[in-house]
């Protein structure tokens, strides 16, 4: 058996060599392996046993919101120029948004310029984009029959137009005349064919 050794030393030599390289190799793999789990079983928390509190992970996501107010605070500087530049600005601006909301809204006190309705009043709101408050203020301003509608100049329809508020511009866009013209000839039909049921 020795003489056996002697003579093939050298072959036993590298098959010890290749088993303990095989055993290294095996080992390190195997390792990684058991860390690879180890980190993935500590993160997940299904190892742990019922009664036993779990360990805070909050902590790291009170850090991160921690470093968000960092960088939220920044902004400040920024502030500091815009009163400069702003007071100006606003300043202007409310005092036009003044001025053009009570034209807008509120109608021209008084009554139109325009001739006097003769006769009893129509119900003007058979003239399609006349609804209850239209209806309304049209009879306090003197407005009252399709005839006299229908009679409208530029003038007339300018000099109206700037008592009706947020009414303003309905007479063109309605086509209040024409429709008057056919409800003053009492033209049902044609009105009809033209703007639709009654």
């Amino acid at each position: 058996m020795i003489t056996l050794i002697t003579a093939n030393w050298l072959l036993y030599l590298i098959a010890l060599l290749i088993g303990v390289v095989t055993a290294f190799w095996i080992w390190a793999a195997t390792g990684r392996e058991a860390s690879a789990l180890d980190s993935f079983n500590a993160d997940d928390g299904l190892l742990e046993k019922a009664g036993e509190p779990v360990p805070p992970t909050d902590p790291k996501p009170v850090t991160a919101p921690a470093t968000a107010p960092k960088a939220v605070a920044p902004p400040p500087p920024p502030p500091t120029p815009k009163p400069v530049v702003a007071p100006a600005a606003p300043a202007a601006k409310p005092k036009a948004e003044a001025k053009a909301a009570p034209v807008a809204a509120e109608p021209v006190e008084g009554t139109p310029k325009i001739p006097a309705a003769v006769g009893e009043p129509d119900n003007l709101r058979l003239i399609k984009g006349v609804g209850p408050k239209l209806n309304s203020l049209l009879i306090s301003l003197g407005v009252t029959r399709f005839d006299q509608i229908a009679a409208w100049k530029e003038a007339e329809i300018s000099e109206v137009d700037q008592y009706l508020g947020a009414f303003s511009g309905r007479i063109t866009r309605d086509a209040w005349i024409d429709q008057a013209k056919f409800l003053a000839k009492d033209d049902i039909a044609g009105f009809e064919k033209k703007y639709g049921k009654l």
